[in-house]
């Protein structure tokens, strides 16, 4: 049941391992013997299907995944399979979503739920990937023949919202089909005010198709407020809390949702997605030991669903919010392990976002983050006989970020100027569709701040003092991708040690407290606001930011230099 050769098992063997390692409180003892005991019940609730390769395993509706409401299908024993799948499909769990839908064709192929949901599984409204060619077809073909089984008002409703997004005719962009599902579910939700599914599904849609620049949060906010009046009516609904998290995933919201986020794993322990998604909120909220504990049973969630046999993207997607939240405890080691692990992996890879983006992060936070300059500017593309990096031009350059940041800070102008070049032709690549400039904005970001720290390596620091504020005001007219836990370095942060370094720690304390209100408990962001408030002479500030920084250490190895640094002005020696 594992997804590639025997050794891959020590991969899940690491991450408990090194968790366990460091256990020092009853609640993470009882995390860790929960995700022991889960392994085995996970497995005792699913049913295998083999292939040549690998057998595949799936969820079946005893898991426990909330409460969906549908009780007007093709029959009694249909119903309970398609509410099930329809929670799956709020879940986003897609592959586990289709295969229940393919069992409700097999029992009856005159279903119109059967066909209607499995074209829902290919459409990922809030993900970056889109339908493959042959996944457009299935779904138009299956959209077709939902619509001509239609019989009842809410299921030409329904059929209608679907077959809006699989339109043929001129060719369309994936915003383009998003808008068309988006002003579709608006009509059903209209029509059907009191079926729950259809305003959810038009809060996701409308989430999906919401301006990335757009500051007043105003879709965000309605949209999460409709989610959270779903679970008084439904108190388990994986949608109202999937698309709350959604909703309320933003620096300015985040606290709103923290009441649904410590929820949301509670009515869905076995699926890797509704652990993992509360970390969403947990990192922006600097809430480390909770991300760590959820993105552990995600993890070792993912390890047990393959998708199609592969290493599912969930896992990959955990291991990098893992990542992220260990640094800022100075779990260094853990990181290591988890690093380790990925690297001894034998069994192919989901192709995915979520897989691209954390192969391409994880080495590159690892050296960024502990100020290991060198090891970033030598940096390569790893995986490259395992992944196609061709068809993710964008999570490639993050590798080139961490280059360019890396020799710059390091005093190599000439691997940086590589870097910036490496990161323009990238760029080119990705093209400029409307579903490419979110990317193609992050990729001038990063290129502006490896343009700053080149000038840096050429000691011309007015001009990387006045491109690092370019990048800053870059970067804060964006949002993150869902796809990660926080950018490699915050460019703020990293004007601030620009500044520190030229002798303005005033200056260079007002960036890093600006880091600090988008990215709480950031470990690096904490030191400089130290570091800052000293040079400045206020040594009370610094001992209060000291302070704060070793408390959010407590159970790490101190003897990491910046905490040996806090402790002594904390103390006074």
């Amino acid at each position: 049941m594992k997804p590639g050769p025997t050794k891959n098992n020590k991969a899940l063997l690491s991450i408990n391992r090194f968790f366990i390692s460091n256990i020092t409180s009853p609640k993470i003892i009882k995390s860790v013997l929960f995700i022991s005991i889960i392994s085995f019940f996970i497995l005792s609730c699913t049913e295998e299907k083999s292939s040549s390769n690998n057998q595949v395993v799936y969820l079946t509706p005893e898991i426990l995944c909330g409460t969906v409401q549908f009780t007007d299908g093709c029959s009694p024993q249909l119903d309970t399979l398609i509410s099930f799948g329809i929670a799956l499909i709020h879940h986003m769990t897609f592959e586990n979503a289709e295969y229940t839908f393919n069992k409700v064709i097999e029992i009856d192929p005159d279903c119109f739920w059967g066909h209607w949901g499995k074209a829902m599984t290919y459409i990922h409204p809030l993900w970056p990937d889109v339908p493959s060619e042959d996944e457009m077809t299935r779904g138009w073909i299956h959209a077709q023949t939902a619509l001509n089984l239609a019989s009842t008002m809410k299921e030409k409703l329904y059929g209608t919202a679907l077959a809006s997004y699989y339109e043929k005719g001129k060719e369309k962009t994936e915003y383009e089909r998003l808008t068309a599902y988006k002003n579709a579910w608006r009509q059903a939700n209209e029509q059907l005010p009191d079926d729950i599914e259809a305003r959810l599904f038009h809060v996701l849609t409308r989430l999906a198709t919401v301006s990335p620049g757009d500051k007043s949060y105003s879709v965000q906010r309605d949209a999460g407020a409709i989610a959270e009046k779903v679970l008084e009516e439904i108190p388990d609904h994986p949608g109202g809390y999937h698309y709350a998290i959604h909703a309320y995933d933003f620096p300015p919201l985040a606290m709103d949702a923290l009441r649904v986020a410590r929820g949301y794993n509670k009515i869905a322990p076995e699926i890797p997605h509704a652990l993992h998604m509360p970390t969403h909120i947990f990192t922006r909220l600097g809430k480390w030991d909770e991300s760590i504990n959820l993105n552990l049973r995600s993890a070792a969630a993912a390890w047990k669903f393959p998708f199609n046999g592969q290493i599912s993207g969930h896992y990959f997607h955990a291991l990098d919010y893992l990542v992220y939240a260990f640094l800022q405890k100075s779990e260094y080691d853990k990181v290591e392990d988890i690093a380790a692990s990925i690297d001894t992996l034998s069994g192919e890879l989901q192709v995915s976002s979520a897989t691209a983006y954390a192969l391409a992060a994880i080495k590159g936070r690892m050296a960024l983050e502990y100020q290991h300059w060198t090891d970033a500017a030598n940096l390569l593309i790893d995986y490259q006989s395992k992944f196609p990096w061709e068809i993710y031009p964008q999570y490639e350059a993050l590798v080139y970020f961490a280059r360019g940041i890396g020799a710059g800070r390091s005093g190599n102008p000439e691997i940086a100027k590589l870097s910036f070049e490496k990161l323009e032709l990238l760029q080119h690549v990705l093209g400029d569709s409307r579903a490419s400039q979110y990317w193609i904005g992050q990729m001038e970001v990063q290129k502006t701040v490896v343009k700053a720290w080149q000038m840096y390596a050429e000691k011309d620091m007015e001009k990387a003092k006045e491109i690092m504020f370019l990048a800053a005001e870059l970067e804060s007219a964006t949002e993150k991708s869902p796809v990660t836990p926080g950018q490699l370095l915050p460019v703020r942060e990293m004007l601030g040690d620009l500044l520190l370094e030229m002798g303005l720690p005033e200056e260079a304390l007002e960036q890093y407290r600006l880091t600090l209100e988008n990215n709480p408990n950031r470990f690096n962001s904490i030191y400089g606001c130290g570091i800052a408030a000293e040079q400045i002479g206020e040594i009370n500030m610094a001992k209060d930011y000291f302070t704060s920084l070793l408390e959010l250490n407590g159970s790490s190895d101190l003897t990491r230099d910046r905490l040996v640094y806090a402790s002594n002005v904390v103390t006074g020696f």
